[in-house]
């Protein structure tokens, strides 16, 4: 999977360009606020026990799914600054630019995993049923999708 992608529509282009030129301050803006993020991860620790493979779908700089302490952690994100900086901040999990609802850009990933991860992410959708249908590939009859939207 390559860091850029072609073929998207204008209003994801301007998506990917918005959080592009937030990705330098994505790490100042989590620690303002801290707690709401802590509260967050502590719950979803709660429903996604560590040790577990966990897929994030609009993974930003990676803290969320590194919070999660997953003993297999995949990432996907739009943004190839966010995904630039969740590399740099979390080399010990894999992560991808592209589009959830392109299925495409999810081709290289190829494997089950326990949880599926979507923070904050569904709103950006055009699809959401596409975005959903796109990741049967990853789930096995016992895997748990976990949507976050605040």
């Amino acid at each position: 999977m390559a860091d850029t992608f072609s073929n998207v529509s204008a209003e994801k282009q301007a998506l990917i360009a918005h959080f592009n030129s937030a990705a330098a301050d994505r790490r100042r803006w989590r620690d303002k606020a801290s707690f709401f993020h802590k509260e967050d991860e502590r719950y979803l620790r709660f429903l996604i026990p560590e040790g577990s493979s966990v897929l994030e779908i609009g993974c930003g700089n990676g803290d969320t799914l590194a919070a999660l302490n997953p003993g297999c952690g995949v990432g996907i994100d739009m943004s190839p600054g966010m995904v630039a900086q969740a590399r740099a901040l979390h080399p010990a999990f894999a992560f991808h630019v592209g589009d959830a609802e392109n299925v495409a850009d999810l081709g290289t990933i190829d494997r089950k995993f326990d949880f599926i991860l979507i923070v904050d992410t569904l709103g950006y959708a055009n699809d959401c049923q596409k975005l959903l249908e796109n990741l049967h590939r990853f789930c096995r009859p016992d895997t748990r999708v976990v949507l976050v939207y605040d």
